[in-house]
């Protein structure tokens, strides 16, 4: 009997990097130009050659988001208490160790590494498969946040252009990169899992976090006259203070400037 051929998502991940390479070499010329050069307002910036697609995606979010997303969020909550969504935030984010161990030891960051492995032994065993987050209970062992957009960022590699994605929301041509390598590090992608698996327990995590979601994004709404332009800058402060950190943490410099 044959054996059925496995999923191999590497050839894809590796065009996405290149062509990632080539339209962030691209964005730096354009950014290199002065009569085209953003303000400089001592903020982040952020490419936005596709304004008009984004803000078409951001009010389609918007809609979703307030009329689908916030009352299914209600229900959710009530039907669900908070007991229950903490078990369920803390298996999910038990069973991403592995990207996030990935991309600790790809930034240099060993300490941080070693954090995610001792996290994982204690919250797989003694928390119940990561039921509990027994390991938060020391404050050096608090929960980290460790993706493949950081770590493509801490060496080197700019944002290429700003993305809204259906229902995802605000990132980046990198981040979105970022996003696919991260999902192939999940358990369930290298044991041969059905591939509906793999997507479930995405769609599970992404939900049990919708109501702290839903809350930031409101928040920006209600703080901003333009929340397009809010939420764009805040995702660009938001990654820029996450490479920054990751570069004092490396052991190794790579690069004098972190990029944004």
């Amino acid at each position: 009997m044959m054996r059925p051929v496995s999923r191999s998502p590497l050839p894809l991940v590796l065009v996405l990097l290149l062509a990632l390479g080539a339209l962030n070499g691209c964005a730096a010329k354009k950014a290199a130009q002065p009569a085209e050069a953003p303000e400089d307002t001592g903020y982040p910036q952020i490419a936005d050659p596709l304004e008009p697609w984004n803000r078409f995606w951001f009010g389609f979010n918007d809609v979703f988001y307030m009329g689908i997303g916030k009352p299914f969020s209600k229900g959710y909550t009530t039907v669900l208490p908070k007991y229950a969504r903490d078990r369920i935030e803390n298996a999910y984010s038990n069973l991403l160790f592995p990207a996030r161990f990935m991309n600790a030891i790809l930034q240099l960051r060993p300490d941080k590494a070693s954090r995610e492995l001792g996290r994982f032994i204690i919250n797989s065993t003694f928390g119940l498969g990561g039921l509990y987050d027994l390991a938060a209970a020391d404050p050096n062992m608090k929960p980290q946040r460790l993706d493949f957009g950081q770590t493509l960022g801490v060496w080197g590699m700019g944002h290429g252009f700003y993305l809204v994605l259906p229902i995802v929301g605000p990132t980046s041509l990198r981040d979105t990169v970022g996003m696919a390598v991260d999902a192939t590090a999940q358990p369930t992608t290298y044991i041969d899992a059905p591939y509906v698996l793999t997507v479930g327990i995405g769609a599970v995590g992404r939900i049990n976090r919708l109501p702290e979601m839903l809350d930031i994004y409101e928040e920006i709404k209600r703080a901003s006259l333009e929340p397009y332009v809010a939420s764009r800058d805040a995702y660009a402060q938001l990654r820029a203070r996450m490479i920054q950190e990751a570069l004092k943490d490396a052991w190794v410099k790579t690069g004098s400037q972190p990029q944004q």
